[in-house]
């Protein structure tokens, strides 16, 4: 995992940080999806992985309510 995450961290910062002063032409940009991708794709995982955590908490959340409603019964 570290293996994969360091190259994860590689990729992405060639992409944003080296690509946007390559030439078009260079071999080194077929490597690489268009800049847009470099914001969007991070953009949607937070937003996905925000949305997952906040259904997590409020699903951990109604059944505590639940399961106290059920104790006074």
């Amino acid at each position: 995992m570290l293996l994969l995450a360091t190259f994860i961290f590689a990729y992405y910062t060639i992409w944003t940080f080296i690509t946007p002063f390559l030439a078009e032409d260079n071999i080194l940009q077929n490597f690489f999806l268009p800049r847009y991708y470099a914001i969007a794709l991070p953009v949607i995982a937070l937003i996905l992985g925000v949305t997952l955590v906040t259904t997590f908490i409020g699903m951990v959340i109604v059944k505590s309510a639940q399961k106290k409603k059920g104790k006074k019964n």
